[in-house]
């Protein structure tokens, strides 16, 4: 059955914080992750998967783009079918729609056009860079047994729970077994023509929302097809975090690895340190409709607040913001949205903890955070210490020091139109 593969590396590896694109970001090897993952597709065929055609989806700067391509020309003979590159979306599934776009028209040049037989099409994460060739065939297998959707999975070891209530304080609604839940990785395959018809139905249902899909069987469950699992390997894990580096590093110092290292002196640069910086501004609420004044996780009594979905504390919210940049992990807007219902009246407290929790996830400890206040009121040095102990706690018990500046009666701030957080936060790598 004519087949293609679409490798998804286009995205820009936020959380990984390489500052590159995730394909491009280097291993232990000093090689790029994309040369890994293409080298695992050239093992695969070897092993007798077949495939007619191969996608990758690049990143949308243009030399971002080029240095994609130029990897894929490096390994063109050794997937042996014709390869394009194919620019990726604002969105996974932009992204994903663009390469079954190119997917169907390789397979229609190769004489495979729409209507005249069944199609595959096989959907891969150039994160999962060291997929052995025993998961494509499983998932091959699946498709050609007549599954319109194949994905590899394994087993769940640790206790899930479903939580609800807000961000700051959610609690656990549910124990599903563990019996029934699977990690899913990829590549995940499907019927071609099936696929492209579920990923339509996403984009254009008003019920659906096509953003939300992060993988591509949602889309076939979505749609009403049976999406059959397949034994899934440890080794197809994905490159999400540093921690994730950690793991390919073993595995390219592990038997059989060693003609992929480069010479000594390539070895790469120690983890350091890094340094984040964030910003919020809030415009003082309206006289006829005060609120109260949150600043540093502390109550400001008799002072009129800010207007915000949140509590609106722009020092803790600033000291989120150089949280998420230090970290690689994007900023408040990304993490908790500003248009979600549990964000209303959410403290600077709770979502200091969230994100001091998301912070250790990625592989850090933070080191020390330092904000600004720069506004007319409050007189933030009265209760400064206040202030410092509660961010503190609120992190964890890392340290927090807080200054305060006015700007002469100059700007939107003199004018009393509102005030302004400034942070800068260190975090480090946890050993």
């Amino acid at each position: 059955m004519p087949t293609a593969l679409v490798i998804a590396a286009a995205g820009a590896g936020t959380r990984l914080g390489a500052g590159v694109p995730k394909a491009l970001a280097p291993l232990a090897d000093g090689r790029p992750l994309l040369d890994h993952c293409l080298e695992s597709v050239a093992a695969a065929r070897a092993a007798g998967v077949a495939l007619d055609a191969v996608v990758v989806l690049v990143p949308p700067a243009e030399a971002d783009a080029r240095r994609v391509a130029d990897i894929v020309a490096r390994h063109a003979a050794g997937l042996a079918v014709p390869v394009t590159c194919v620019p990726g979306g604002a969105e996974r599934a932009d992204s994903v729609r663009a390469g079954l776009a190119a997917a169907d028209a390789a397979l229609a040049d190769a004489g495979h056009a729409a209507g005249a037989g069944p199609r595959r099409v096989l959907v891969h994460d150039a994160a999962r860079a060291f997929t052995p060739p025993a998961v494509f065939r499983a998932v091959q297998d699946a498709l050609a047994a007549g599954a319109p959707a194949a994905v590899p999975g394994l087993p769940v070891t640790d206790t899930i729970k479903t939580v609800t209530g807000p961000a700051g304080r959610p609690v656990v609604s549910g124990t599903p077994a563990r019996s029934s839940l699977r990690a899913v990785q990829t590549p995940q395959g499907f019927d071609l023509d099936l696929l492209l018809a579920a990923h339509e139905l996403a984009r254009t249902s008003a019920e659906a929302d096509a953003s939300a899909l992060t993988d591509d069987a949602m889309a076939m469950e979505a749609a009403g097809h049976e999406v059959l699992v397949v034994p899934g390997d440890e080794a197809s894990f994905k490159v999400t975090s540093p921690r994730d580096l950690e793991t390919a590093a073993a595995r390219l110092a592990g038997p059989g690895r060693a003609e992929s290292a480069l010479p000594a002196a390539a070895a790469p640069v120690p983890a350091l340190p890094r340094t984040g910086f964030g910003t919020d501004v809030h415009a003082w609420a309206p006289e006829d409709a005060p609120r109260p004044l949150w600043l540093g996780c502390v109550e400001w009594p008799d002072q009129r607040g800010v207007a915000a979905t949140s509590d609106g504390d722009v020092a803790a919210h600033a000291a989120c913001n150089a949280l998420l940049s230090a970290a690689g992990l994007g900023d408040l807007g990304a993490v908790f949205g500003v248009d979600r219902f549990e964000m209303r009246g959410a403290t600077g407290a709770a979502m200091l903890a969230h994100v001091a929790g998301l912070v250790e996830a990625a592989g850090f400890r933070i080191g020390n955070v330092a904000v600004q206040v720069v506004a007319p009121r409050p007189k933030v040095g009265t209760r400064r210490g206040e202030m410092e102990a509660a961010m503190s706690a609120a992190l964890g018990g890392a340290p927090v020091s807080v200054s305060a500046a006015t700007t002469d009666g100059l700007g939107f701030i003199g004018r009393g139109e509102g005030l302004v957080g400034f942070a800068t936060a260190l975090v480090a790598p946890i050993p």
